[in-house]
C-alpha cells in the first residue's frame, strides 16, 4: 500500500504556515501574529481575539484536512489518473461529495461553534482549492513513481 506520509507532511506544513502566518492574522487580528496578540490586546479583548484566532485556525485545518484526505482516496484507488482515465463508482463519488460538503459546512453551524470553530471567510477557499489540487497532483505523481518502482499499485 502507498504511504502518503511525506506528501501529507508537506501539505500539513504548508497549511500550518499559511493559516498561522497569513490567513488568521489577516482575517482575525489585522496582521498581528498569535504570539504578538498580548502586546496589542489585554483582558477580555485579548481572550476573545485568541479564541477567534484558534477557532479560525482549527476550522481551516479541519476543512483542508477533510478535503485533501477525501480526495486522496480517489488518487490512490486506481493505477490510472482519477477523474480522467478512471472514474470511481457513483456511490464513492456521491459519498465523497457529501462528506466534503458536510465537513465544509461544520464551521458554520452550532456543531462547529461547539467544537470551537469559527466560520471561515469565503476567501479561504481561494487558498483551499489550489492547495487540494496540488495535493492531488503530488499524490498521483508519487503513486506513478511507486508503480514504476514496484510494478503494481498494491
Amino acid at each position: 500500500m502507498i504511504w502518503m506520509g511525506p506528501t501529507s507532511s508537506v501539505f500539513d506544513l504548508t497549511t500550518y504556515l499559511f493559516m498561522y502566518f497569513v490567513f488568521c492574522p489577516l482575517f482575525v487580528s489585522h496582521g498581528i501574529l498569535y504570539t504578538d496578540l498580548p502586546a496589542h490586546f489585554t483582558g477580555a479583548a485579548l481572550a476573545a481575539m485568541q479564541l477567534k484566532y484558534v477557532g479560525m485556525f482549527q476550522a481551516g485545518w479541519f476543512v483542508e484536512s477533510m478535503w485533501s484526505q477525501t480526495m486522496v482516496i480517489h488518487m490512490i484507488r486506481t493505477p490510472k489518473i482519477p477523474f480522467i482515465q478512471s472514474r470511481a463508482s457513483a456511490e464513492l463519488i456521491l459519498l465523497s461529495t457529501i462528506g466534503i460538503a458536510l465537513a465544509t459546512l461544520i464551521p458554520f453551524t452550532a456543531i462547529g461553534r461547539a467544537l470551537g470553530f469559527v466560520a471561515l471567510p469565503g476567501s479561504y477557499f481561494w487558498y483551499l482549492i489550489p492547495c487540494v489540487l496540488c495535493y492531488m497532483i503530488l499524490a498521483t505523481s508519487i503513486k506513478k513513481a511507486y508503480i514504476r518502482h514496484f510494478g503494481e499499485l498494491l
